[in-house]
């Protein structure tokens, strides 16, 4: 084929959006074409466009006139792939749902029936078998549809390192933010974290600079630099509470006096009621109102404090209330201001990535290691049941540990999220760390290398790049072996966690109408396997050891970048014949 082939190539995520985009509705498709890209490029000349209706066709036109062949590679979901081009066009998608949408529910809208789009495209690689399967027997004979998954090759198999599973590691210097439950005062009502920000030179959380800072509690807003406790996700006018005690906790203490700003209102039976804000050894109270109001309290705080803390709540259903969450008081943003400047500083985003490579936190794992990656914001996940299920099966424990490195634009909800979990747990000595922020390749094969087991609880996978690229690593694996998992997992490379069908909606469906299924994991065959895995990781490390291999082995079968890149060549000849 060589260079006679111009494969052009579209993601609606690209390079210059990608980090806003994470954990956003389709982003994933971004890194299934990169992980594409290098085979693409030895197969032909790539090219990729911004907008396919227009670029496609002239391309394909220029490409034929010459003598060259030409064809199109739609890296998106089938509803969103451009239609009726003169150039040969490819859908390539993820799919894990049990059924692909078949009806259109806007009669005034976009079409959205994916049957009828791939009927016209005409030509579907997918990422699974499982895919390939459902679509097949929707669509029928007509498009010709493959299973190409995103190649996943090993880098430095763990299993290869000499370190015995849960034996000592190096610790690991990783340019992201993170949360680790060792550092924090937990109890049944608050927790207090003690270091949230990278921490290079062990200083911990810094004091506020005395610079005025702002923070909007909006979906599009950016509080990514601090931490919502007991709150709802946010929402476009802002977020709502959910406890009796919600709590900001910032990434810096506060001390001295100091303005604190809030826009709030309350709701039901709050509005109208006495609220007590408390930072430190300071408390003010306030009177909820009905509308959203901006109110300004001042304090003079003698203790360092990193924390917001709202007490005096009423977090009950409105009876009769279509919204049945227990909601408290709506804040939209928050702004911290000194008393005496008599020369303000710009007002700052209150923001703290590590973004520097030379601000790294240390972080030393020791004991059994397991670790999931995942975007926080996607149901599928089941994070929290992955939380819950570690810590009953290790409470006593203090050497296991769960790693969970974090996949989304806006840390704030999740780690919310997570710190009102580890009140919930109190007490407990196993450890969990979260990571937020980007990881270079060198830092995700030490992060590989430092895991004794992959775990995922998902209801449905595409293909989940995450387990294999650990898998590949020599990591093996607490999972599921349905939906694309079924082509990969098996006993002798994971503990399987059993499950079972349960009705769901398409995630394009906004009538959120029960049409497809999912499937529900078994929490306690969660929690089995993780106490499986580690009696085992005691008794037999040898055993630990052939399960990594048969991991990198059966990895190497299913998505080798070798076996993908034959797989490619046959069908783009096909289909440009």
């Amino acid at each position: 084929m060589g260079a006679s082939m111009i494969i052009i190539v579209y993601s609606g995520t690209r390079a210059g959006t990608v980090s806003r985009d994470l954990g956003k509705a389709d982003y994933s498709y971004y890194f299934i074409l990169q992980k594409y890209l290098p085979i693409l490029e030895k197969l032909g000349d790539v090219r990729v466009v911004d907008d396919p209706l227009s670029e496609v066709d002239p391309i394909h036109a220029q490409a034929i006139a010459s003598g060259n062949k030409a064809v199109f590679l739609s890296f998106s979901p089938p509803h969103t792939t451009a239609r009726h081009l003169r150039c040969p066009t490819v859908c390539v998608m993820a799919w894990e749902f049990g059924s692909i949408p078949d009806e259109d529910w806007d009669a005034g809208g976009a079409q959205v029936n994916w049957v009828t789009a791939l009927r016209e495209i005409g030509n579907v690689i997918t990422i699974s078998d499982y895919a390939t399967r459902i679509i097949r027997r929707q669509v029928g004979s007509g498009p010709r549809v493959v299973t190409i998954p995103a190649p996943v090759d090993a880098l430095a198999p763990a299993a290869d390192t000499g370190r015995a599973p849960g034996g000592t590691r190096p610790p690991l210097r990783l340019g992201a933010s993170l949360v680790d439950s060792r550092a924090c005062d937990i109890d049944e009502e608050r927790v207090t974290v003690k270091n949230l920000l990278p921490a290079s030179s062990g200083e911990g959380v810094p004091d506020w600079d005395g610079r005025e800072v702002s923070w909007a509690f909006v979906s599009k807003g950016d509080s990514a630099g601090q931490y919502l406790v007991g709150f709802y996700a946010e929402e476009d006018w802002g977020c709502w509470s959910r406890t009796a005690t919600p709590e900001i906790i910032l990434p810096w203490y506060l001390s001295g006096e100091f303005e604190l700003e809030l826009d709030v209102v309350g709701y039901g039976e709050n509005q109208g009621g006495t609220v007590v804000v408390q930072i430190g050894d300071c408390t003010r109270e306030l009177v909820l109102p009905a509308t959203m109001t901006r109110v300004t309290l001042r304090y003079n705080v003698s203790e360092r404090a990193n924390g917001v803390h709202f007490s005096g709540l009423v977090a009950v259903p409105l009876p009769g209330a279509r919204d049945h969450r227990t909601l408290g008081l709506g804040l939209r943003a928050l702004v911290i201001r000194p008393v005496h400047d008599t020369k303000p500083a710009p007002v700052t985003t209150a923001r703290h990535e590590a973004t520097n490579p030379s601000e790294t936190t240390c972080l030393q794992l020791d004991g059994t290691v397991y670790t999931s990656v995942f975007n926080p914001e996607d149901g599928r996940k089941n994070w929290k049941d992955i939380v819950t299920a570690f810590c009953w099966a290790f409470r006593g424990d203090s050497t296991r540990t769960l790693v969970l490195k974090m996949s989304h634009h806006n840390k704030s909800v999740f780690m919310g999220d997570l710190l009102l979990l580890f009140s919930k747990l109190h007490p407990f000595s196993c450890r969990i760390v979260a990571i937020h922020g980007f990881l270079s390749s060198e830092e995700l094969i030490a992060l590989k290398q430092a895991t004794d087991f992959y775990v995922n609880a998902s209801g449905a996978e595409g293909q989940c790049l995450p387990l294999l690229e650990f898998m590949a690593e020599g990591v093996p694996a607490i999972a599921p072996d349905h939906t694309a998992m079924e082509s990969y997992i098996s006993r002798d490379n994971a503990f399987i966690v059993r499950s079972s069908l349960e009705p769901q909606a398409w995630p394009i469906d906004p009538r959120r109408a029960y049409r497809t299924t999912t499937q529900r994991i078994d929490w306690d065959s969660l929690r089995q396997c993780f106490v499986e895995s580690s009696a085992l990781i005691e008794s037999d490390p040898d055993r630990v050891h052939a399960m990594g291999r048969a991991a990198a082995v059966v990895t190497a079968e299913h998505c080798s970048s070798s076996k993908v890149q034959g797989l490619l060549a046959r069908f783009l000849a096909e289909v440009t014949r």
